[in-house]
């Protein structure tokens, strides 16, 4: 999204105004970046209830620590392979 397409999309919708307003420093430092897209996504958010809201956020919570364990795993089938290598190591120099 381009600054015209974001400022023709707070003429289409006040409420953004509003909101945009109020938000005045996280919505500079977003422009700033000219990350106008996370900007609508952050009043989006913003407009939703606040139990979707919970349930979006424990979705991403549940969703990374998904994601922390599946590495974690990884990990440790890493190092059971390196441990194992290193044994057929040892032996071959016997």
């Amino acid at each position: 999204m381009t600054k015209k397409e974001l400022e023709r999309f707070a003429r289409q919708n006040p409420d953004f105004v509003a909101w945009a307003k109020s938000q005045r420093q996280k919505v500079r430092a977003l422009a700033r970046q000219r990350n106008y897209e996370l900007i609508v996504q952050e009043w989006e958010k913003s407009k939703q209830p606040e139990s979707a809201q919970r349930k979006l956020m424990a979705h991403q919570i549940a969703q990374s620590m998904r994601d922390v364990k599946n590495f974690i795993q990884n990990v440790e089938s890493v190092f059971t392979k390196i441990k194992t290598l290193h044994g057929y190591a040892k032996n071959l120099k016997r």
